[in-house]
């Protein structure tokens, strides 16, 4: 028998594969490295902040542009004000040149109909968060999503979605 009359029998082993956390796992490290934190640059406290937890959307992804990639993410405070929630940003995008990406928080109160959203902009790489970057003023931050259930998504314009999640703003009753 000669080696070309013999099959090669396929490989017993699972692809491998790396899940959303892993990947923004190995960005928020890479980046914590890489980039350090200076006061007029970047803020390495927004890491922890990129990672899912309770009230919180996180988005996966690249640019539009093609030369970023990273994780945004929302954090949404249901009792900011009577009848409002706020949200906090945070950015962990790494690239060249400009990023360009846009990311939109919607939301919809599930029980008025009322529609909003906030927008945040990237222009280029960093690690950022909450005021003043995206935003200047906290006011900036706050939604009138009205009392009730609200679900909120949120969408990068290089194609990531996270949610929708449901959050509670309790209505005001003063």
């Amino acid at each position: 028998m000669t080696t070309t009359d013999m099959t090669r029998r396929p490989s017993r082993r699972p692809p491998a594969s790396v899940g959303p956390l892993a990947v923004a796992t190995i960005v928020a490290l890479a980046t914590a490295v890489m980039i350090p934190a200076n006061a007029n640059a970047q803020d390495s406290s927004a890491i922890p902040e990129l990672f899912p937890a309770q009230n919180r959307l996180v988005a996966m992804g690249g640019s539009p542009t093609g030369q970023c990639f990273g994780a945004v993410s929302t954090s949404i405070n249901p009792d900011a004000y009577p009848n409002s929630s706020s949200v906090g940003w945070a950015f962990g995008v790494l690239g060249v040149g400009p990023c360009d990406l846009t990311v939109t928080l919607s939301w919809k109160n599930l029980d008025t109909g009322a529609t909003g959203e906030k927008t945040a902009h990237v222009p280029a790489p960093r690690i950022s968060g909450g005021v003043p970057d995206p935003i200047n003023h906290p006011y900036e931050a706050i939604m009138n999503t009205g009392g009730g259930p609200i679900e909120y998504t949120l969408i990068t314009d290089g194609g990531a979605v996270a949610g929708p999640i449901t959050i509670t703003t309790p209505a005001h009753t003063g």
